[in-house]
């Protein structure tokens, strides 16, 4: 395969292959190195990519011949979590940051600040963020930053720009001159009802940021094992009323302002539906040390694939998948060339729609998964502690 890595803090942006940077970092989750070849599925190290509060030269760029779809994951200790790879051609320049409450600093002695990234693509790139702040402010470069202010810089070609903050950043805007890539969430975070006796551990909240122009306006709510409840955050670009389907009995309608969210909980399936473009993001709650919260962004049902090439990461518990369909299609599922026998579905009416989703216990490692007559789908990849879109169809 034909595929070229570049670190973009090496001189001159000089590029290896896949290859030839595996014979020296490539290591599994268990960090034990593995001179193999490049195969898709298999963990690339990058150490040093991450970028620090500020503007740094942090990245790494993956160029292929081929088609390739990139998962990023973050191991740090016992945390895990993962997104899906946005491809530069579907970067753009308006962005709405999503995040989440961040736990009072008693529940866990770590650092826990909503925080996000954005990465310049070209030079001479004018990044405006307009701030939504719970509280406080933020200190950049000698000024103050306050809920609504605008914090203007310019950044070159392949620079980071990293921003953090210990409240909740939801709704917080971005617009460049050039497309740029964003990365959200929380340094270490948990969605769980606390009681005094409580243990249970923060886990990173990690997602590369559909830009707005990537949304969706319908969503079906998968379905996700072992989690008795989930908080979906619902995030409106501009002004639009939403309706929420929880079940075939449970309806409920609300209007959200430009850049404002609504949260509501549920625990097997939901339907989504605005009047105009929403990001929908899902955060499920602890259960308890060994099942984590994370983040994870809803594909919108016009955005689904028929058929994914998809990695599951080596992780020693369970791993799940979870699917969502109209429900007319609801058989017919080849994966790795087993038809897939069924149980434990779940469906939701909407009008003259029916949907259905349903989770199963999937190994470690490469997959494929088909519908038979290429119905489309949603598929997401998840376990105790990560969770992530397997892909989608990108607007063009």
């Amino acid at each position: 395969m034909d595929t070229n890595l570049s670190l973009c803090d090496l001189p001159d942006n000089s590029k290896m292959s896949l290859d030839q940077w595996l014979i020296f970092s490539h290591k599994n989750f268990y960090g034990r190195k593995n001179n193999i070849k490049f195969l898709i599925g298999q963990n690339i190290a990058l150490d040093g990519v991450v970028s620090s509060e500020g503007i740094s030269r942090r990245c790494a760029r993956i160029s292929s011949k081929e088609f390739v779809r990139i998962y990023a994951f973050l191991l740090d200790g016992n945390f895990l979590e993962g997104f899906l790879v946005i491809p530069l051609q579907f970067l753009s320049t308006n962005y709405v940051i999503p995040s989440f409450f961040v736990q009072p600093e008693s529940y866990f002695k770590m650092d826990k600040d909503s925080i996000f990234a954005i990465g310049a693509l070209y030079s001479n790139t004018t990044i405006n963020i307009t701030l939504q702040i719970d509280d406080g402010f933020i200190a950049y470069d000698g000024a103050n930053y306050t809920t609504n202010q605008t914090l203007t810089m310019v950044l070159d070609e392949n620079f980071i720009f990293q921003l953090s903050h210990d409240t909740d950043l939801t709704g917080t805007t971005i617009t460049a001159s050039n497309p740029i890539a964003i990365v959200s969430g929380n340094k270490c975070n948990s969605v769980s009802i606390v009681k005094p006796d409580s243990r249970f551990y923060c886990q990173p909240f990690m997602e590369m940021i559909l830009p707005t122009n990537q949304l969706d306006n319908e969503y079906v709510i998968p379905q996700l094992a072992l989690r008795v409840n989930s908080t979906v955050r619902i995030l409106a670009v501009n002004h639009t009323e939403v309706t929420i389907q929880q079940d075939d009995s449970i309806k409920s309608t609300s209007t959200i302002m430009s850049k404002a969210f609504i949260d509501f909980q549920y625990d097997n399936i939901s339907y989504v539906h605005s009047i105009s473009d929403i990001m929908v993001m899902i955060y499920p709650q602890d259960q308890d040390m060994s099942i984590s919260s994370f983040m994870m962004t809803v594909t919108g049902i016009h955005q689904y694939l028929y058929e994914y090439d998809f990695i599951v990461p080596y992780v020693r518990l369970v791993n799940f998948i979870s699917i969502t369909v109209n429900s007319d299609d609801i058989n017919g599922f080849i994966l790795d060339g087993q038809l897939l026998d069924l149980h434990d579905i779940f469906n939701i009416t909407h009008n003259l729609d029916q949907f259905s989703s349903f989770s199963i216990p999937i190994t470690s490692g490469e997959h494929y998964i088909v519908h038979a007559t290429k119905a489309r789908f949603g598929l997401w990849v998840y376990g105790f502690s990560y969770g992530y879109q397997a892909g989608m169809a990108f607007k063009t």
